[in-house]
């Protein structure tokens, strides 16, 4: 892409221009701003922002945090790379973008406000978009995005820090099998580390870390093939890792789902039967509770033991609960 912009320094960097190398990564703040007209904010001499700008987004109060991108990757809006590549860290610029350089940023500000309201448990549905040659005119949903129309923007940046290839953990999504392959034993170790720990949350994460990355290699295998079969036989350890740390923390419905996953796969896996078991009896689903208990018991007698005092438990809360309720209902009717 062509130098089409113009730029503002309005805080010098540090050092010199950083190596941008492919896959590097820049991480950086960024305040998008619409001028009120083209004539007027062509001179960018002044440090003051021209009367009449309206500040469209700013990662700062958004909720998503620096924007970080990753160089060479073809990132939709791919001006920002340019911008970015004539940066020191540490520096704060303003730029000047015509429109010609713009057009995808609607686009990419929804996606990054859905995000933000994604991470803040908000719920998010697909907006309609009408049919139209640019992009830069489809329906957002958004105003102030639909009401750009053949605007240019200014963007102040501000570049935080550039990390290059290897200095930082991929995204998921920017890893290659292999990468994912040789991270799922790490993921193991760690979740394995926290969980001695007693630090449950954190191990499970590592636990589903692991298992995301075992279902996007097996979704690219036919079902039943041999390799499909042969990732499906690497989840197991993890799902029921993952389950086992769901019981400690009580939360039963992952626990029922991720170790019914296993006993699809393996019927007689004794480790799923026994802790979908306790998370049916946990839940207070007794019958099912019974049934894979007692099932445990069948496959492997030397687990008698265990498998009696869970029932008797279960037992106990039950008579327990039971009274309870007669007691409750005595109560209304005298």
């Amino acid at each position: 892409m062509s130098k089409d912009f113009s730029k503002k320094l309005l805080c010098p960097g540090q050092g010199i221009v950083p190596t941008f190398k492919k896959n590097s990564k820049a991480v950086f703040h960024f305040r998008t701003i619409q001028p009120p007209s083209a004539h007027n904010v062509a001179d960018l001499s002044s440090d003051t922002l021209p009367e009449g700008s309206k500040v469209i987004d700013d990662s700062r109060t958004m909720g998503t945090g620096p924007f970080e991108l990753l160089i060479g990757r073809e990132f939709k809006l791919s001006v920002w790379e340019e911008l970015v590549r004539s940066m020191r860290v540490g520096e704060v610029a303003r730029f000047l973008c015509p429109f010609e350089m713009v057009v995808e940023y609607p686009r990419v500000s929804k996606a990054l406000r859905d995000l933000a309201r994604q991470q803040a448990g908000e719920s998010v549905s697909e907006q309609r978009t009408h049919t139209c040659s640019f992009s830069a005119m489809q329906g957002t949903g958004h105003q102030d995005l639909d009401s750009l129309n053949t605007t240019p923007l200014l963007f102040e940046l501000e570049l935080l820090q550039v990390e290059q290839p290897g200095e930082y953990k991929k995204e998921h999504w920017a890893m290659t099998e292999a990468e994912k392959d040789s991270a799922i034993p790490k993921l193991k170790e760690e979740g394995n580390a926290l969980y001695k720990e007693g630090n449950y949350l954190k191990a499970s994460d590592k636990y589903f870390e692991a298992l995301s990355y075992l279902e996007e290699m097996c979704i690219k295998e036919k079902p039943e093939s041999e390799t499909w079969n042969e990732i499906t036989e690497k989840k197991t350890p993890f799902l029921l890792n993952y389950a086992q740390c769901k019981l400690v923390l009580c939360e039963y419905a992952e626990v029922i789902r991720h170790t019914s996953s296993v006993l699809e796969f393996d019927g007689d896996n004794v480790k799923a039967l026994f802790r979908r078991g306790k998370a049916h009896s946990g839940c207070w689903n007794v019958s099912e509770a019974r049934e894979d208990l007692g099932r445990v018991v069948q496959l492997d007698p030397s687990l008698s033991k265990t498998v009696e005092k869970e029932l008797q438990s279960l037992s106990s809360r039950v008579r327990d609960k039971e009274l309870e309720e007669r007691e409750l209902l005595r109560g209304k009717l005298f």
